[in-house]
């Protein structure tokens, strides 16, 4: 990435008018007939953020941390106290990219009849 990154909300409700519109127009660009959703989960090459996550956050700092890449579960991704719609990133990191696959289907089902 160039630059800072940004990630859609798929827990929020309003994502999906965004999404379509974003799908929408890139359809208008090229025309496709399927997607392949190639990143699935919010990643970085921030360990958290820019400003790194709460020290003070037991969600970002645990007793326990199972064998994952750079010893911290937001090592490459967000903070998991960052927050979501109703949730916090701690609560649907493995959700993220089933959330994006349900948004994207809707709209390839919508907008070409078929996924």
């Amino acid at each position: 990435w160039p630059g800072l990154t940004a990630f859609p909300d798929f827990s929020y409700p309003g994502t999906q008018d965004y999404w379509d519109k974003m799908l929408a127009q890139f359809r208008n660009l090229v025309e496709f007939d399927g997607l392949w959703i190639d990143m699935n989960e919010p990643s970085n090459f921030f360990d958290g953020s820019k400003q790194g996550c709460p020290a003070s956050s037991p969600l970002d700092n645990p007793p326990y941390v199972p064998h994952v890449s750079g010893g911290r579960l937001y090592a490459k991704t967000v903070c998991m106290s960052a927050k979501h719609h109703q949730y916090t990133h701690y609560d649907v990191h493995s959700l993220y990219g089933l959330m994006e696959m349900q948004r994207t289907m809707s709209k390839l089902v919508s907008q070409i009849g078929r996924a």
